[in-house]
């Protein structure tokens, strides 16, 4: 075979590794931005625009004459963050923060807020980054977040020194409050619940491209990776839900829908045996992603289990 040929061959070779290695590139970038760019992800759009959500005139109505203030803080990375806070309970102590999940903000949680601000509490909802009123462009799916979380708590308990807290999560938020619970938080927190939550950040990429998209993600999560990395510094391979867990000390509560497709309820399983801390149960019989069931029973199994710690 000529040197030419031979030239040609390898030319040919190169040119298609390549088209390849772009191509690689190119899909890591598309599915980084649909997982974790709010401005592009199809699940955030006009999560920007603060509203009421329900038409319930009753909830509106204690909405409309609750004592409600607009708290603001700085993130670790200088992002300024948002959180509704409503005290309409100044002379007791009880709180409960509330962190919504994907494609939602704080107002989006009223339903739960009512609840809990009837069950006597007050309450701290923040918007995540890039939801709501708080600046930002990225997720964390519940990593960064996670930080921004214990320094809301820190944040309350300089309002309220006095302040026994329970923290909820639900879906993303949830996945704050599990990796929250490996951290340092202040004795004030008296227990953590979360609704929802996925047990790993790349598991619960390849679940999505494997519902959403229908693909096996596996050989993609490192071109999604690099560019976590480069953008939100921190890798999905690093970062762990369940070692998080096992450092957990804190009273914790795990919710979820058995029939929930978008994050399987197997994975509330791994969750629950990985915790390290005291820990309860409830399943959600028949719910999907971000249904409740029969409120009355959730409501319940909710306030019960904080009641035992907050009292």
């Amino acid at each position: 075979m000529s040197k030419k040929k031979n030239h040609r061959i390898l030319k040919a070779v190169g040119i298609t590794a390549a088209a390849g290695a772009c191509a690689y590139a190119g899909s890591g970038y598309v599915l980084f931005r649909r997982l974790f760019d709010l401005t592009n992800s199809p699940l955030y759009k006009g999560i920007g625009v603060r509203r009421l959500s329900g038409t319930d005139s009753e909830k509106n109505e204690w909405f409309a004459h609750s004592v409600r203030e607009d708290d603001f803080l700085d993130s670790y990375d200088g992002l300024k963050l948002h959180a509704m806070r409503i005290v309409n309970h100044p002379e007791d102590h009880k709180w409960m923060i509330v962190q919504h999940g994907a494609a939602d903000y704080s107002g989006g949680m009223l339903d739960l807020i009512y609840e809990a601000d009837h069950n006597g509490y007050n309450v701290l909802a923040p918007d995540s980054r890039g939801c709501g009123m708080s600046e930002g462009q990225y997720t964390g799916l519940g990593w960064m977040e996670h930080y921004d979380l214990i320094s809301w708590i820190n944040y309350l308990i300089t309002l309220d020194p006095e302040a026994k807290i329970a923290v909820y999560g639900a879906d993303t938020g949830a996945a704050a409050v599990m990796n929250a619970a490996g951290d340092y938080l202040p004795s004030n927190v008296k227990c953590l619940i979360e609704d929802g939550g996925f047990s790993g950040i790349k598991e619960y990429i390849l679940n999505i491209l494997r519902t959403d998209i229908g693909i096996d993600g596996k050989l993609l999560i490192p071109g999604i990776d690099f560019y976590v990395k480069q953008i939100l510094h921190f890798s999905v391979n690093d970062v762990s839900i369940r070692r998080q867990l096992t450092q957990g000390t804190l009273p914790m509560l795990f919710m979820h829908g058995t029939q929930n497709e978008l994050i399987p309820s197997s994975m509330v399983f791994d969750n629950y045996y990985a915790y390290a801390g005291e820990k309860d149960l409830y399943m959600i019989e028949g719910g999907r992603f971000g249904e409740r069931g029969d409120e009355a029973s959730y409501y319940k199994a909710l306030f019960g289990f904080a009641e035992k710690y907050i009292g």
